[in-house]
């Protein structure tokens, strides 16, 4: 099992999950409360937390401080959404849950996305 699961396992939501391994393995300091509200899509069933999640960590790592910068996320958040929408059909939490598809798979896989981005 990967780490991230295990963070899903010891109680943390989807968006927190990611957020921990991230700070975990990148050795970063990401507010992990900053994830609180987004897991179970947003507690309504909308974007998976660990979607929300990904896009934060890869805004705190890639992100841009000034708005003079140019924002290099929007490419690497677009990869993301494509990728997750390829691969499932949808980003929204109450969809994938239909489809069978468990936290923990769509976490490690939003998680491994991540990773790949932002190495």
């Amino acid at each position: 099992m990967k780490r991230v699961s295990e963070f899903h396992k010891e109680g943390y939501n989807c968006a927190e999950s990611i957020v921990k391994a991230i700070n975990e393995e990148k050795e970063l300091n990401i507010p992990v409360s900053m994830a609180s509200p987004f897991g179970s899509g947003m507690t309504v069933g909308t974007t998976c937390g660990a979607v929300t999640g990904a896009l934060m960590a890869l805004g705190s790592v890639k992100g841009r401080e000034t708005s003079k910068e140019s924002n290099e996320t929007k490419k690497v958040t677009k990869e993301v959404m494509n990728r997750i929408k390829e691969k499932y059909g949808t980003f929204q939490c109450l969809e994938l849950k239909k489809k069978g598809v468990s936290c923990d798979e769509i976490i490690e896989y939003a998680y491994d996305i991540l990773k790949k981005c932002i190495d």
